[in-house]
């Protein structure tokens, strides 16, 4: 623990793990003025600036891995940022926020929170980027209701959650602008909040991300957007936006702000599946009763070995499991990658053996919201089971509906190996020909 002593309009940056406390003065921390006896927490990996308001002192208390520096202003948003959004009246308000990767939308969208806070709202709060999720795990969409003031999302206790699928918008995109609107609609109507704050991705540099944008701003009714701005990378959507919305907020991004790159976002992932994953138990689950709702297994025609045989011979493959829906099949075998082939009218679409091995799973209500990320381990075709890794702690099996197909593949230390997009082309088929 040490005490300093801050002087008018000083910046301090502060590293995590670390506690502040204001013994004298004030402090000025996202949106918040703290005076004396006050305190707030900056967690691990997270970094916040603060400014001084007045001469004081300040108690820092710092864990492993913090830092505590004074630092210049004059390359600091504070108070750009303050008189920006100053002008946004939060009640009855949906507010969105935009920007690429890094540009400080997170800190914004926490702003925002705790100004909503401050005037004595019910703040309800969606982070809508799959892949650096702070209110659930990655591979959602989450919401939460935020009642008192934080320095993180992170904070925030999840209420919601749907699963997407995968972390890259642009294969799920029409479906995560479903799940975005859907949350919205959930906090308003059953949990009467008096505002929205929607935290958005970072994807907004070619003309399908732009489109995306706007469509979240069009479906959700959004009353004011914020767009944070680096270089030119924001001008394209900037452009398009006021045929939107009639005053954009357009703020900076800090100079100074970090920049992740693909290892580190990869590497914050794979911790948060570990983070929630983690300790697991396997359950087992039978496919009948609680089926995989984007793959209708044990719904259609299973073929006996007499047809077994002959679609072997007719697509010259060593299958061991096929099943049938009108126009439309699956098959399993011994082959290297995913394939369709066509018999006659029937589109066969071949997956290779132990293709459903470390795959992302959801296990949802039945509503379709998620109670339980998991990892699934094999398929028992002969007995209609799934064996899927989930954590330990999950005590809700009672309320699974059924089971939703990932696109991401983990190894046993939930890392990243791959992207199984062909799962996408199979749900496709299998929905455009009514059997999804």
């Amino acid at each position: 623990m040490e005490i300093h002593t801050v002087g008018p309009s000083e910046f301090l940056s502060i590293d995590g793990p670390a506690n502040i406390k204001v013994i004298d003065g004030k402090l000025y921390v996202l949106g918040v003025e703290y005076g004396p006896g006050s305190a707030f927490t900056v967690m691990r990996g997270r970094r916040i600036i603060a400014k001084s308001l007045s001469s004081g002192k300040v108690e820092i208390v710092l864990g492993p891995e913090g830092n505590f520096e004074r630092v210049s202003g004059d390359n600091e948003v504070i108070d750009v940022w303050d008189r920006a959004l100053a002008v946004i009246p939060l009640r009855n308000s949906i507010v969105v926020v935009l920007g690429a990767m890094d540009v400080g939308k997170t800190t914004v969208t926490t702003i925002l929170v705790n100004k909503g806070v401050r005037e004595g709202l019910r703040v309800g709060v969606i982070d809508g980027d799959p892949g650096q999720n702070d209110l659930g795990p990655p591979t959602t969409i989450s919401s939460a209701i935020a009642d008192n003031l934080i320095t993180h999302l992170t904070q925030l206790r999840g209420l919601r959650s749907v699963f997407v699928k995968t972390t890259s918008i642009e294969h799920v995109w029409d479906y995560v602008l479903n799940s975005i609107t859907r949350l919205v609609n959930d906090l308003r109507q059953n949990y009467g909040v008096d505002t929205v704050i929607i935290n958005t991705d970072g994807w907004i540099s070619d003309a399908t991300a732009i489109g995306f944008k706007l469509e979240i701003i069009r479906r959700v009714g959004a009353n004011y957007v914020v767009v944070i701005k680096r270089g030119n990378e924001a001008d394209g959507l900037i452009n398009k936006l006021t045929e939107f919305v009639a005053s954009p907020i357009i703020i900076p991004s800090p100079p100074n702000a970090r920049i992740r790159d693909r290892d580190d976002r990869k590497i914050r992932r794979e911790m948060g599946y570990s983070k929630y994953l983690m300790p697991s138990r396997d359950l087992s689950i039978n496919l009948r009763e609680k089926p995989i709702i984007n793959l209708p297994l044990y719904s259609g025609l299973i073929y006996d070995r007499r047809m077994l045989s002959l679609i072997r011979r007719s697509l010259n493959l060593p299958l061991y499991y096929v099943e049938q829906w009108g126009n439309a099949a699956i098959a399993i075998g011994n082959t290297k990658e995913y394939q369709v082939r066509n018999l006659g009218s029937v589109s066969v679409v071949v997956l290779p053996m132990n293709w459903e091995r470390g795959l992302l799973v959801a296990l949802e209500d039945e509503d379709h919201y998620l109670l339980s990320l998991g990892m699934l381990r094999r398929i028992y075709y002969n007995i209609g089971k799934a064996v899927i890794s989930i954590p330990r702690s999950f005590n809700y099996e009672g309320r699974i509906s059924h089971i939703r197909l990932g696109m991401i593949r983990v190894n046993d230390n939930y890392e990243e190996v791959e992207r199984v997009l062909y799962i996408n082309r199979l749900e496709s088929l299998l929905f455009n020909r009514g059997h999804v």
